[in-house]
């Protein structure tokens, strides 16, 4: 399963997710985006709210941008729907 997401870093703490804008899961994450930590802290954050290994989940398209598409493997589309809120 693929889904596109919209990563706030540098945010005062985690919140997974903060919200929907457009067609994205907007993820605000504490850590800075220098050195990947943002994109560890995302990856971490969706695995735990979906109830996965962090090797369940990865970035596949966005490594260095804002707008990310992040791949699940593991887990229903109806489970990733409930809950992200969508």
């Amino acid at each position: 399963m693929l889904i596109r997401v919209f990563l706030k870093p540098g945010s005062p703490r985690l919140k997974c997710p903060s919200g929907i804008e457009e067609d994205f899961i907007v993820v605000e994450v504490s850590s800075p985006p220098m050195g990947g930590k943002a994109n560890r802290e995302l990856v971490r954050a969706l695995a735990k709210l979906l109830g996965v290994s962090s090797s369940n989940v990865s970035i596949v398209k966005g490594i260095k941008n804002r707008n990310k598409v992040v791949r699940v493997s593991g887990v229903s589309i109806d489970l990733v729907k409930e809950r992200l809120g969508v």
